[in-house]
């Protein structure tokens, strides 16, 4: 079973720490009248706060991104000793905890610092704390350690969600198609420059297969008879796989507003479907990528009758990661919008739109001038994003698919099923772009609005949709440092992506 990203959650510690004084007496660590400087009057109230702050991280928290860990409860007496039995209670199963909540006040925050020192983990002080928070963030921040602290209970969830995206990039696992080399493409020279430094920062992991011994299991026989892998028990597609492929193929044709492309053909685009989640699975991969013209020029793909566009957009709707060209980079900007949003996303080829002195489209933006002028009078401030691999779950995982037709991507043979994707249907969505730079130092986000979609009704990766943005001028000369393709998804996550980027160690840069 392939161990899809969706499934990761980030593992919250809530930890309280009390502070019981001893003697009956009133000063600076210690406020009060009549039984409120009693030392049972101290027990009553620690138990009553732990139980107030028990109950607000059960019911305030994100319970969708994150698993809530048993609280603990620790205290200190007024000598201010520092037992190590406190520590090793705070501690207990640190291995599987990913950040921790603390209620604390006076008289604690040395415990809470030492923590932190000790253990390196991400801590934070709960919202309306408050001195606490600042005196002790500070305090953690100072010495080079993750600490955090919030206004309200809403800006902790948002962090919350913010820091499991950062975990699920850690958690992925690409498998990544090669030909030529493992780095990048023909297409594809915006590719990160080091893919070792990407896994030291981000923690996640590539894997690789040649993609002659990819195509070689497309096909229904002996797995051990593949001429890429002579004797080996490969992955081949099996008769029990193919009555799948028919069933997936049929139930796709079925939903289709239009099919423009024989039966046999969506069918041979399926089995690359089905075998990439073979083969994911084997390679405990939750990622996918591989090159498009360097795939091509082999001809196996005119061969096999088949492109891998749609195996990119299915993957997206079932929340698998799966990007275009070899493009790593764009596989890790979805694997962070995917988790970010709950969405599939969708990637494309990004240029401004630009007229000549007749008021025609200059470079190759001209197919979709005609459906961009239908769909609104916009003309200045505009981009247009273009690719073959849209997919039906752009408003949300748990949201009905949206309406589509099937096209071939090849123009003359009519092979590469494509899910056709009208963007004019979401005229007015608010849309937010991301791309990590390929040094991996940098982080471009970007905020538009649809205007129209174009290339519904055309082949190949001539279908998109041109947005509306702030200032073109700015946006391009900040996005030519990124790369070409943008990753997109519907809705506004500027501010949880500045957030992530502070997580990361990215500096961020908006447009």
């Amino acid at each position: 079973m392939i161990r899809k990203l969706a499934e990761v959650k980030l593992n919250v510690r809530p930890i309280f720490i009390g502070l019981v004084h001893q003697y009956y007496y009133e000063g600076p660590c210690r406020f009060g009248k009549g039984e409120e400087l009693e030392k049972e009057y101290d027990e009553f109230m620690n138990q009553e706060l732990y139980k107030r702050f028990k109950e607000d991280v059960e019911n305030r928290l994100p319970m969708d991104a994150i698993n809530l860990m048993d609280p603990i409860y620790v205290e200190r007496d007024d000598w201010f000793h520092t037992d190590e039995e406190m520590f090793e209670e705070m501690a207990k199963d640190m291995d599987q905890v990913d950040f921790y909540l603390f209620s604390f006040g006076i008289g604690r925050g040395d415990i809470y610092l030492e923590f932190a020192q000790r253990y390196k983990k991400p801590v934070a002080v709960m919202p309306a704390q408050c001195c606490e928070a600042t005196v002790n963030t500070s305090a953690v921040r100072a010495r080079g350690l993750e600490a955090y602290a919030y206004r309200t209970w809403e800006e902790l969830q948002r962090h919350l969600r913010v820091l499991r995206v950062r975990k699920v990039l850690a958690s992925a696992r690409v498998m990544v198609v090669t030909r030529f080399n493992s780095s990048r493409s023909y297409s594809s020279s915006d590719n990160f420059v080091d893919l070792n430094q990407v896994s030291e920062k981000f923690g996640c992991q590539f894997r690789y297969m040649n993609v002659h011994e990819l195509m070689d299991q497309l096909v229904v026989r002996d797995p051990s008879t593949n001429p890429s892998l002579p004797g080996r028990e490969a992955s081949n597609l099996t008769e029990e796989d193919m009555k799948e492929v028919e069933r997936l193929a049929d139930e796709l044709i079925a939903g289709a507003t239009e099919v423009r492309m024989e039966r046999e053909q969506v069918i041979n685009s399926m089995k690359g479907y089905v075998l990439v989640q073979k083969l994911l699975e084997v390679n405990g991969c939750n990622a996918y990528t591989m090159p498009c013209p360097d795939c091509c020029s082999t001809r196996r793909l005119n061969h096999e009758q088949l492109t891998f566009c749609l195996t990119h957009s299915l993957n997206n709707e079932s929340g698998i990661p799966s990007s275009c060209e070899m493009d790593i980079n764009s596989v890790l900007a979805m694997v962070i919008m995917e988790a970010m949003s709950n969405k599939a996303v969708y990637m494309g080829n990004s240029n401004p739109v630009l007229y000549d002195d007749n008021g025609q489209m200059v470079q190759m933006q001209g197919f979709g001038q005609e459906a961009l002028e239908k769909g609104t009078n916009e003309r200045e401030n505009l981009y247009l994003v273009f690719h073959s691999t849209p997919n039906r779950k752009l408003h949300g995982y748990g949201e009905a698919p949206g309406e589509y037709s099937l096209a071939p991507f090849a123009n003359d043979q009519g092979f590469g099923a494509t899910i056709r994707y009208d963007f004019t249907q979401d005229a007015g969505q608010e849309i937010t772009l991301l791309r990590i730079a390929p040094d991996a130092k940098k982080m471009f986000v970007g905020s538009g609005t649809i205007l129209a979609g174009s290339g519904a009704d055309r082949t190949n990766c001539d279908q998109g949709f041109f947005m509306k943005i702030a200032d073109q001028e700015d946006f391009f000369y900040k996005h030519i440092n990124f790369g070409n393709h943008l990753v997109v998804t519907y809705g506004n996550y500027v501010k949880e992506l500045k957030l992530l980027g502070d997580a990361l160690g990215l500096e961020v840069v908006t447009a």
